[in-house]
């Protein structure tokens, strides 16, 4: 599902060739999570079962933060996105 969505979103992102470059080395690094960048937010997603949301301004910023999920950890100052994502597909825009 998280790669029908992408291929959505990732034009939206102006058309980049890099987010969708980033977005395929992302998925191939962690095959067992979804992986979308939501270009009007402008944030990284990464999603693994029913539970487990990530969020992160960068791809650099994701990667730490799905190793860090992986371990049981937050990862580095990106609570926050995390908790901003989730709340707006969840009530959607204000």
């Amino acid at each position: 599902m998280a790669d029908r969505l992408a291929r959505h979103l990732l034009p939206l992102a102006g058309g980049t060739a890099q987010a969708a470059d980033d977005a395929r080395k992302l998925r191939a690094r962690f095959p067992r999570w979804g992986i979308l960048f939501d270009p009007l937010e402008r944030v990284w997603v990464a999603v693994r079962g029913k539970r487990t949301l990530v969020a992160a301004s960068s791809p650099e910023k994701l990667t730490e933060q799905v190793e860090a999920a992986a371990r049981g950890e937050t990862g580095p100052d990106e609570g926050d996105k995390t908790q901003t994502w989730r709340a707006l597909r969840k009530h959607g825009p204000r």
